[in-house]
């Protein structure tokens, strides 16, 4: 969503500013924020931008803050407005409402207060829109791209897009709220991706398009540079990630290693991975991982120095007789019989 506030006082002003920035409330969405220091400079504003909600001081020089309410209705009439004030007035606050606020806050404004009147501008927001974006469709959608960038899979890039295309095909939404949305997943993606280190992106600030396609396709052109990007910061080195989870999974075959350490090693999504993985290999990661302690523990059953209890713990297993046990019903046999197939004494 987008943001106006305005307020003469210059720390209130940066502070409310700040205190918007750092919310993190689900199905609240900012992508941008602006501010006026006076009713002037807000009513140019209100003329030439389209804001979701406006945060504004009744008390200011040239214009005050229900004026401006009144006036730049015609302006911005989908906008929810909160009236800032720093007296308990019953009659401010009657005035406010009838001329259309949503809220009425005291300063100080604390995080807590702030943090309510979002929520409910949020859901009022939401009402307004013929349909909405759930939440749950939102991270399906930042776990595929992330893991997908990550590894430099344009496939998959395009692939998801494309899903996602289909999915909000059969919505209503309005231009606006698809605007912030996918602001959001923008920003969120690309923090996501530069948190795992040695890799620096950035992204524009909002959409340019006129229509949910153009916006989509934007931001698939965003996602097609970020890989891009991503390669060119790499030297070119291109990530196998099933190859790389097969080496790092055979250098610790002796550790308990499961799916979620491999997958954070690789910087992945768990839940991407072992879909990766299945894909690509034709089996689950348990399963993988288990054919590589047998056929380690195969090698090791050749050395008559080892004793079988010692190769268990070898390979990750603290209970011998459950080593014995999926050993048997890998190969046919049990560890001890696999020894003497080999002519070796036990």
């Amino acid at each position: 969503m987008k943001i106006l506030i305005i307020e003469d006082e210059f720390i209130i002003r940066k502070a409310l500013r700040h205190l918007l920035e750092h919310l993190e409330l689900e199905g609240v969405f900012i992508h941008e924020i602006m501010e006026a220091e006076d009713g002037v400079d807000a009513e140019n504003l209100l003329q030439q931008e389209k804001f979701d909600i406006v945060f504004t001081d009744i008390n200011m020089p040239e214009m005050d803050g229900l004026s401006l309410l009144e006036k730049s209705a015609k302006y911005n009439p989908a906008a929810q407005w909160v009236i800032l004030s720093g007296y308990d007035s019953f009659k401010f606050a009657q005035r406010a409402i009838l001329y259309g606020a949503k809220d009425y806050l005291l300063k100080p404004i604390t995080k807590e207060k702030l943090s309510d009147t979002m929520l409910r501008l949020a859901e009022n927001i939401k009402k307004e829109q013929n349909d909405f974006i759930d939440i749950k469709e939102i991270e399906w959608m930042l776990v595929e791209l992330e893991s997908s960038i990550w590894v430099l899979d344009e496939n998959i890039v395009m692939e998801t897009i494309l899903k996602w295309t289909e999915k909000m095909e059969k919505k209503q939404l309005k231009l606006s709220y698809y605007q912030n949305v996918m602001n959001h997943l923008l920003k969120t993606l690309v923090d996501r991706i530069n948190q795992k280190g040695s890799i620096s992106l950035d992204a524009p600030l909002c959409f340019s398009g006129e229509n949910m396609n153009q916006i989509t396709r934007e931001f698939q052109d965003i996602c097609i540079d970020m890989i891009n990007k991503t390669r060119s910061q790499r030297k070119g080195k291109i990530i196998d990630p099933i190859e790389a989870a097969k080496d790092y999974m055979l250098k610790n075959v002796c550790a308990k290693i499961n799916l979620d350490d491999v997958a954070q090693k690789l910087g992945l999504n768990s839940s991407y991975f072992s879909q990766l993985f299945k894909r690509e290999t034709g089996q689950t990661f348990v399963e993988y991982r288990i054919n590589l302690r047998m056929e380690t523990a195969k090698k090791l059953l050749e050395r008559s120095d080892l004793r079988i209890i010692d190769i268990s713990s070898e390979i990750g297993y603290d209970d011998a007789p459950h080593f014995a046990k999926t050993f048997k019903k890998y190969t046919g046999i049990s560890p001890k019989e696999y020894r003497q197939s080999l002519g070796i004494d036990v």
